[in-house]
């Protein structure tokens, strides 16, 4: 009977308040001469049987009632919100929980994460001191870290981490990580990383990279990167890239690339060292490598074999190649877009027939020669081989040429080897006159020197348009001959 008259006065409360919560709001918002707004057309899921609470019309607005919250009193329960909330068809908004605040405990002793002094979660925890036997864990660390498997702190590390593993910050690290395994920081880093393995930087790197694997930084360097296998950063570089592998640095670099392998830049100033191949697109300094490339070359390439787009400076090597150069390229064959790559053939007292390839800059080539003199009244045919270096002054349509050419001489065939004890020295000084584009005529006078070591065959027929100076020593085996000659031909 208690129970039944419970229920009822519980039903009759809620009618009340239900009735109370309705009136109010109306009383409370209608205006004696306020327009009445249109009211709003019923949605399709009120005709489909839902209830719509009352609406409550206001100056040019509509106001939709919210039922009451509902009085568990049949039961002796308590109001709930979310039910509440619920009834009335209206969205319930979980509240964001809100970050743990950090707690710094200066001392951890680890066995694995999860698993140590600094308790089962460790994501909020700030340490001095972190000591892992397998690994560490923490917010931060501000002191050391060691651990024989791995050390890893999800904001920063401030101090250094220590690791036969790996090291391991998402945040930013102002301080070293040393690991035989590798060292990974997720942000900036200051300071030095150095392991066997592998070290990463997805940040700004200020200080030391030291690695037998790999150094890679995602941003610039200041500092220097020293590995034996590769050095690379995507950004820019200033200080030192040393490796036994590769060095690349796709930004600007701004001091020093040496590797036994290959250097690559995107624009260098500085110096590229290498016992392999260098390359920079733009250089402003020096390359000094086996092999060196570059497009603009604002500097020196110094190498067996030297390519580049475009040189203001030198280019001094066995094989030089340029599309224009502002500058000089010293060596033995030099390709020249704006230089000199011409085919002469002459006449000379020495041979009567000479065809020779001239290569080389604006005022400086290489000459490669070869002559052959039928036998006539008796004397032997002579085969000439040599290589000359020379200087080129143009004067408008006229020009200058002085070189000094050795040669070999020989009367069986070229590079006969056992007559390589002749050899021919000539200083020769010619002028030429450039007749068209491809065309030129050269005529001058060359000064003689033949060198033989036999003792027996002095090349007596050679020569003869002037006055000859002999001299002999080393009992007669060694004789030096010298006499002035002269020479005409033409230039394609």
């Amino acid at each position: 009977m208690k129970r039944k008259v419970s229920v009822c006065a519980g039903v009759v409360a809620a009618v009340v308040a239900f009735s109370a919560g309705a009136e109010e709001p109306k009383a409370a918002v209608q205006a004696p001469d306020a327009e009445q707004a249109p009211r709003a057309p019923a949605r399709q899921e009120e005709k489909a049987g839902a209830v719509a609470a009352p609406a409550v019309d206001g100056p040019g607005t509509e106001r939709v009632m919210a039922a009451p919250p509902l009085v568990d009193a049949a039961v002796g329960g308590t109001v709930s919100a979310g039910s509440t909330a619920q009834a009335a068809g209206a969205p319930v908004e979980a509240k964001a929980e809100a970050e743990a605040p950090e707690v710094h405990i200066p001392f951890s002793l680890t066995l694995v994460p999860g698993l140590s002094t600094s308790g089962m979660h460790t994501s909020n925890v700030v340490n001095t001191v972190a000591i892992g036997l397998v690994a560490t864990h923490a917010k931060r660390v501000d002191g050391v870290a060691l651990a024989i498997g791995a050390n890893w702190v999800s904001a920063g590390l401030n101090g250094a981490q220590f690791a036969v593993g790996a090291n391991v910050s998402r945040g930013p690290v102002t301080g070293g990580q040393f690991s035989v395994g590798g060292n990974v920081a997720g942000g900036d880093f200051l300071g030095i990383q150095s392991s066997v393995g592998i070290n990463v930087v997805k940040g700004r790197m200020e200080g030391a990279q030291l690695g037998v694997g790999v150094n890679t930084v995602a941003g610039p360097v200041s500092g220097a990167q020293l590995g034996v296998g590769a050095n690379i950063a995507t950004g820019g570089v200033v200080g030192t890239q040393l490796a036994v592998g590769a060095n690349v640095a796709t930004g600007p670099v701004r001091g020093l690339q040496a590797a036994a392998g290959i250097n690559v830049a995107g624009e260098m100033s500085g110096v590229q060292l290498s016992s392999g191949i260098s390359y920079a697109r733009h250089l402003s300094g020096g390359q000094l490598s086996l092999i060196n490339v570059g497009g603009q070359v604002d500097g020196a390439q110094v190498g067996l074999v030297n390519v580049a787009g475009r040189v203001d400076g030198a280019q001094v090597g066995l094989v030089n190649v340029a599309g224009h150069t502002e500058g000089e390229s010293v060596g033995l064959l030099s390709f020249v877009g704006n230089g000199q790559a011409h085919v002469q053939v002459w006449s000379s007292d020495v041979s009567l027939t000479n065809v020779g390839v001239k290569l080389g800059g604006r005022h400086l080539y290489t000459l490669l020669t070869a002559g052959f003199t039928p036998s006539l009244d008796g004397d032997r045919r002579r085969y000439t081989v040599g290589v000359g270096f020379g200087g080129h002054i143009p004067l408008d349509r006229f020009y200058v040429d002085i070189d000094v050419v050795g040669s070999s001489l020989h009367s069986k065939h070229w590079f006969h080897d056992s007559e390589n004890q002749h050899v021919l020295g000539q200083l020769r000084v010619m002028a030429g006159w450039q007749v068209a584009r491809r065309f030129a005529i050269f005529a001058g006078v060359t000064g003689n020197t033949l060198v033989t070591w036999d003792g027996s065959d002095r090349w007596s027929e050679v020569g003869g348009l002037g006055p000859e100076w002999t001299e002999v020593s080393d009992g007669g085996r060694t004789v030096v001959r010298t006499w002035p000659g002269l020479l005409a031909g033409i230039q394609l």
